[in-house]
């Protein structure tokens, strides 16, 4: 029988998922619905190992000898601490050694707890990951757990091998049951390189055939010559549509740009044409972020990450391939396989709505003053656009295609747009317009005590008497 632990689990379900067969057990009662759940599953092979500095050097030598991960798991305390020299020379020699200390909840350290020290940061320096579990409550819990889980056992073989250290709290050891007879369904998540054999791009192409993809497409990706060609081959030969927004500058005919518009005036019953089957994100942040989590967590829509971004980006919590390579090569490959079908039926339905969708009228205030401000810019300008109405208003009109926008969305902070925007106009020959709020411009008014500033720099303060988002 397996544990009634969630986290417990996840964890060993996860273990076998990535194919970790061995494990080196240490003594303690901590981590005993772990180990007595492994032992209950004959995908394992645990070897008891009295001495933790011991058992750890023993899993050393069967990483060298098989050239497979191997885990270790004991008790806590300073139990975890004899792992020490053992972890080291992990580290140094590129071996892929996974640490399972058990522990109590976090929130007790230094109250004086017996066996409880800051666990997590003893190997910080010689390990690939550290990831702090938690236990299992809530649903938010539960895809935490998985999501940490899934970092930890991908770093073990990610740009090179190494150990990982995953700490794994437990309050109620001593009391826990056993009733499961099988492990639940987890979600795996997987790790794609661009020297991956034809079989793999073969596969993702079928399960891109006759689906709804949804291309979110964030900030700071430049659509390269190269770039375009693949996007636009990927456009013909499988039915999709491009979810954008002004700051990734992104000008194709797929792309829709009023998203926030367009999801926030629909009632739910009214957005399941709108529903993809399948998400690829590419870039950073986006202005329609929370609109668009709103859209796709209740629909448990698969999701893939392209890039070479090094964390697992999970907003949607449906992650389930990683494709580590740059885009015009993703998009390449699987146009490669795939056979034109110009099926549009998808981004029909959007641009349907999209085109409902009426540009605002005010007569006066900041939409009115934003609105005239974007219709007249000249060709070629550089917009630089502050947090927080700033941008989101900017989204209800159109603006020129060679106008080059930027604005702060990494973090989404008002801190810094009036600073950013001169530097960016100190190193621009052409001319630099600015529209910003005047909470924003005063909490930065710093920006304009500086000795570099450019006479073709425009700010176009948008004085409504107040942050519309602070009250």
């Amino acid at each position: 029988m397996y544990s009634d632990n969630k986290l417990v689990l996840q964890i060993i379900s996860l273990l076998k998922q990535f194919g970790i067969k061995r494990i080196v057990v240490s003594p303690g009662s901590r981590h005993f619905s772990l180990v007595h759940s492994l032992e209950a599953d004959n995908s394992f092979s645990l070897y008891s190992v009295v001495d933790e500095r011991s058992a750890a050097f023993f899993a050393l030598g069967m990483i060298q000898q098989t050239g497979d991960p191997v885990a270790i798991t004991c008790s806590s305390g300073t139990a975890c601490m004899n792992y020490g020299s053992a972890i080291v020379e992990a580290f140094y020699q590129k071996l892929p050694l996974l640490i399972l200390s058990s522990d109590h909840p976090p929130e007790l350290l230094n109250q004086l707890e017996d066996q409880m020290y800051d666990q997590l940061s003893t190997f910080t320096n010689c390990t690939k990951y550290q990831g702090q579990l938690r236990e299992i409550k809530t649903d938010t819990d539960e895809w935490y757990a998985n999501r940490i889980l899934n970092e930890g056992l991908l770093e073990l073989n990610h740009h090179g091998k190494g150990p990982v250290h995953l700490n794994i709290p437990f309050t109620s050891h001593r009391n826990d049951t056993f009733s499961n007879t099988s492990l639940p369904e987890v979600r795996k998540i997987s790790l794609r390189r661009a020297d991956a054999p034809p079989e793999m791009w073969i596969e993702a192409s079928t399960k891109l055939n006759n689906k709804k993809i949804m291309i979110i497409w964030g900030q700071s990706v430049s659509l390269t010559d190269r770039f375009k060609k693949a996007i636009d081959r990927f456009c013909e030969c499988f039915n999709v549509i491009i979810l954008t927004d002004k700051i990734s500058n992104l000008h194709h005919p797929k792309a829709i740009y009023n998203v926030p518009a367009i999801l926030s005036s629909l009632r739910w019953e009214d957005k399941a044409n709108l529903i993809p089957d399948i998400v690829i994100s590419i870039g950073g942040n986006y202005i329609f972020n929370n609109e668009i989590k709103a859209l796709l967590r209740p629909a448990k829509i698969p999701h893939w990450q392209v890039g070479y971004e090094d964390k697992v980006c999970d907003p949607f919590r449906t992650l389930t391939e990683i494709f580590e390579m740059g885009e015009a090569f993703f998009f390449e490959q699987l146009s490669s396989t795939g056979i034109a079908t110009h099926q549009n039926d998808y981004e029909e339905a959007w641009k349907k709505i999209s085109c409902q969708i009426p540009i605002p009228t005010a007569e006066c205030g900041e939409l009115y003053a934003i609105g005239r401000l974007l219709t007249n810019f000249p060709e070629n300008a550089d917009l630089q656009l502050a947090n927080s109405c700033t941008i989101r208003m900017a989204h209800f009109f159109p603006t020129n295609d060679s106008i080059r926008i930027n604005c702060n969305r990494g973090v989404n902070g008002i801190d810094g747009s009036m600073s950013t925007a001169v530097g960016f106009a100190a190193a621009n020959p052409k001319a630099t317009f600015l529209i910003i709020g005047d909470l924003s411009f005063f909490y930065d008014m710093n920006a304009l005590w500086n000795r570099h500033l450019s006479k073709k720099l425009r700010i176009m303060l948008i004085n409504n008497e107040g942050g519309a988002v602070m009250y």
